[in-house]
């Protein structure tokens, strides 16, 4: 029920409808509204009655701005975000805008507070501490209080200072809170309060697995929470403004916002072309060169703008996300510009329409080169070698985190930390936007992605891109992301007298005002020394630190890890939190594997027919397949070891990022047949040798591989593989290179000295360590809701897998990956979706002597040359050494 006489007005606010709407109070027009993720407010006093009102929000799917709003997302309609209604009285601050000035090397500011009222205004200034530090009477009209601050606490993401501002008049009080804070670009670097700074990433989009693109403050904390966790310290709002809580909350918890305005035209690629566009991305701008679309474009910019203007957290504005650029678009960059000289202006898609009348120089009103997707390569041999180019670089999109990835996260910041021109970059993308449909018989959350409601036209998973799965538990990729965007480095310099330089990549803080540290030693995966270490390092700077303890240690392999964590509570993460590790090499010792010493007197049984090689001893019974020149029976203490045969091994599930895959399938990588030329055997006292020369081909090529193989089996049972492989030329890089087993499932429990805890490959293993880590092999499957190649170890030296009775110890002098799954490879390739993968009743076992990395290709740059098994000719020897577990009886 309502009172109309108490003499305020009602304004109606409508923070999110997809597409538009048309509003009714009591069966009355009010009026209509478009643009999706802003606000819209409506004066709706006069339709109003006291007592019982009606009203009807018409919302339709589609309207003409739906051509402009052609986001990566689910398209879902309706009243998305919060709606409510504001009594104000009839004297009232229409607006108000607050800005800051920082002078005398930024130990004084002047913060003005620009009031628009038809009343007289009291403002107020108070520090973040709460004390009041100016107030000013403003009489009723466009009027400006100006208040000085000496030593100001500037806002910044490492420290989200906070002064409160109270704007009140004789009826109502604004509240509002404001960072002192400065952007500009100064010889091409991007500086914050005068100091260069990196942008450590994420694009975001709001979404849900159940509620959608509705969410809801809460919703916000999980995301924001987790960035924080993991060293993220930048959003773009990608590719709309957020709710207006949310950039709240980015200004209290520090984040730097590239604020996007919602316009985007993606499809226009392909209506701006009848025919095969063969690669041709100008059509992107169809609509954006129409007269008829400048006021709906600017309109989309300045209600952005004029909504956020006063959010501390907003370093850019960013005019939208490929929709193409044009005359329209300068236009409203120079609206932009001039409206608030106090930010930077993005855009990022600059193809213009062929044929069309082309824009002036986009230098003169965008403030940053904005790329998405460039190669590391490209940025360290080209960007910075453009003589007519002086802009500051940022990635607006890179390292694409879909499925199995990002795999390339460390090069660029190996290059981005190489000069300040590089500002960084912004991972695509935050979250998997799946739809839960569900739950399977064991209680796993079931996942849609496009193409699972039937509908004609979709991306297929190309939704299922982030670094959260949807109910935001990190995916590997997340990991990579924290250890990458860690903020302090280490680096040795001396390691046999222990000398290290520890380099802070904070922008504005000490590395011993936020963070701890303890170097911890480990032999052979086994802690031999852990001390905590005082570390002084300012912002920005490197420091030569001598520690004395690790001085001169030696070993089997020797390695520190210096691991930091959080000194003091925050409302994310507690006290003691870590926030990132860097390990380094001590001391490592050759790694040579020998033959067990055997118990077993007699010598080992060697017999063979024209199928198979039989090799027996006390405790073992073998038997070598001479069509595929590897084992197909191993029984060991009266056990089966595996329960397929032995097979030579090329391929593994493609991950998302893997276009190369319809090559590797024409060389049919997965389904290779063995050809055996000649095979021998040879016996000894204390073992048996067996040599062959065999190739690995498929249908209508000729052979991929030549292998050259010599295995041994000892007396003891122990068996040593060792093959030389040749590749033919004009073939693509190799998925893996190994050997595969089907075990007994009963050997189930993993032991193994290599890059964990995380799934780890050669340019994926930032988040994990050189360390002894052991798990069930039922736990060792990364459930990616479009399955794929997951869950390898690169690095390792050994790898135990035991029944409980028996263990197999896999060994190599060099370092190899290896993978332990309850899937096949196969099955993970065939599969859509992760509730669809059974089991393989195996124990499925990879030795590879290497796999190639992940990259983020899905649509990032292809896989850089030195993560390609692209050799053509290489050699791996590796051991298999079997032994019973024998138990104590405890007294």
């Amino acid at each position: 029920m309502m009172d109309v006489s108490d003499g305020f007005e009602r304004f109606i606010n409508f923070e999110g409808v997809d597409s538009c709407f048309y509003l009714y109070i009591n069966d009355q027009f009010v009026g209509y509204s478009q643009v999706s993720h802003m606000t819209s407010e409506f004066n709706i006093t006069r339709y109003l009655v006291s007592g019982r009102n009606t009203m009807t929000v018409v919302v339709l799917k589609w309207c003409d701005g739906t051509y402009l709003e052609d986001q990566d997302k689910w398209r879902m309609s309706g009243i998305f975000r919060d709606v409510y209604i504001l009594s104000r009285p009839r004297n009232r601050i229409a607006s108000y805008r607050i800005t800051s000035k920082l002078y005398d090397s930024y130990t004084k500011a002047d913060i003005a507070v620009e009031v628009h009222a038809n009343t007289g205004v009291a403002v107020k200034l108070y520090s973040p501490m709460g004390e009041l530090l100016g107030e000013s009477y403003q009489q009723a009209g466009v009027t400006t209080a100006v208040f000085s601050c000496d030593r100001p606490s500037l806002w910044n993401a490492e420290h989200p200072n906070l002064y409160r501002i109270t704007l009140q008049t004789d009826e109502e009080m604004i509240a509002e809170k404001v960072g002192i804070r400065e952007v500009a670009v100064k010889n091409g670097v991007i500086l914050l309060n005068g100091a260069a700074i990196k942008f450590k990433g994420v694009n975001r989009h709001d979404s849900d697995p159940v509620t959608g693109s509705v969410i809801s403050r809460e919703q916000m904390l999980v995301d924001l929470y987790l960035m924080k966790q993991h060293n993220i310290n930048s959003i773009r709002t990608a590719h709309y403004p957020n709710s207006p809580i949310f950039l709240q909350l980015c200004d209290e918890f520090g984040f730097y916002v590239i604020d996007e305005a919602d316009l985007e035209s993606h499809g226009s690629v392909e209506a701006a072309h009848t025919q095969d566009n063969s690669g041709d991305y100008s059509g992107i701008a169809l609509l954006v060169v129409r007269d008829d679309y400048e006021k709906a474009i600017l309109d989309r910019i300045d209600l952005m703008i004029t909504r956020d203007l006063n959010r501390p957290c907003v370093l850019l504005w960013s005019l939208g996300n490929e929709a193409g650029y044009s005359k329209n678009m300068e236009k409203a960059a120079k609206y932009v510009k001039q409206y608030d000289p106090t930010r930077l202006v993005h855009y990022q898609s600059m193809h213009e329409l062929e044929g069309e009348e082309k824009a002036d120089d986009s230098e003169a009103v965008l403030d940053v080169v904005s790329t998405m997707y460039p190669s590391s390569e490209w940025m360290k041999n080209d960007f910075l070698k453009k003589e007519d180019e002086k802009r500051p670089l940022v990635l607006c999109e890179y390292s694409h985190a879909m499925g199995n990835g990002p795999g390339d996260l460390e090069d660029y910041w190996q290059v981005i930390y190489s000069n300040d021109r590089f500002s960084g970059g912004f991972i695509w993308e935050w979250c998997d936007h799946g739809i839960k449909i569900g739950e399977d018989g064991n209680g796993k959350t079931k996942y849609a992605y496009g193409g699972d409601f039937n509908e004609p036209r979709h991306d297929g998973n190309f939704c299922i891109d982030g670094l959260v799965y949807p109910d935001r538990t990190p995916h590997t990729g997340l990991k990579e992301a924290k250890n990458v965007y860690r903020p302090i480095r280490v680096k040795s310099v001396d390691v046999s007298n222990g000398v290290y330089e520890f380099i802070n990549t904070y922008d504005f803080s000490d590395l011993s005002e936020k963070l701890a540290c303890t170097a911890q030693v480990t032999d052979a995966g086994k802690v031999i020394l852990q001390e905590e270490l005082d570390i002084q390092v300012p912002a920005k700077t490197s420091t030569i630190v001598t520690i004395p303890s690790l001085a001169g240690l030696t070993g089997a392999s020797v390695y520190v890890r210096f691991i930091f964590s959080q000194k003091h509570d925050t409302p994310w993460s507690e006290k003691g939190y870590e926030i990132g590790f860097d390990q380094l090499l001590i001391y490592k010792e050759p790694n040579v594997i020998e033959p067990s010493p055997s118990q077993a007197a007699a010598s080992v049984n060697y017999s063979e027919d024209k199928k198979y090689i039989y090799i027996s001893g006390e405790d073992f019974d073998y038997r070598f397949n001479k069509s595929i020149a590897l084992f197909d029976q191993l029984t060991f203490h009266h056990k089966e070891l595996i329960e397929k045969p032995m097979a030579f091994n090329a391929y593994r599930a493609p991950t998302d990022n893997e276009w190369i895959k319809s090559k590797w399938n024409m060389f049919s990588f997965g389904n290779l047949t063995t050809k055996v030329y000649h095979i021998s055997g040879e016996k000894s006292d204390s073992d048996v040798l067996i040599r062959s020369q065999i190739a690995l081909g498929g249908h209508s090529y000729h052979n991929t591989f030549q292998l050259q193989t010599e295995t041994a089996i000892f007396n003891s049972g122990e068996i040593k593989i060792k093959y030389k492989v040749q590749v033919a030329d004009q073939r693509p890089y190799l998925p893996r290179f190994g050997v595969r087993m089907f075990m007994n499932k009963q050997f189930d429990q993993v032991e193994y000295y290599g890059y964990g805890p995380y799934e780890s490959y050669i340019d994926k293993h930032q988040a994990s360590y050189m360390g002894v880590f052991s798990q069930h092999i039922s736990e060792m499957h990364e459930d990616y809701i479009k399955p794929q190649e997951n869950s390898s170890h690169y690095g390792c030296e050994y790898v135990n897998i035991s029944s409980g009775e028996i263990l197999v110890a896999f060994q190599a002098e060099t370092p190899f990956s290896f993978n332990a799954s309850e899937y096949t490879q196969e099955e993970l390739s065939a599969k859509r979706h992760h509730y669809e993968l059974e089991k393989s009743g195996y124990s499925v076992v990879c030795m590879d002597y290497k796999q190639s990395g992940i990259g983020s290709a899905s649509c990032g740059p292809f896989l850089l040359e030195q993560y390609q098994l692209k050799e053509r000719d290489f050699e791996f020897e590796f051991w298999i050494k079997p032994t019973q577990i024998r138990f104590h009886e405890t007294k």
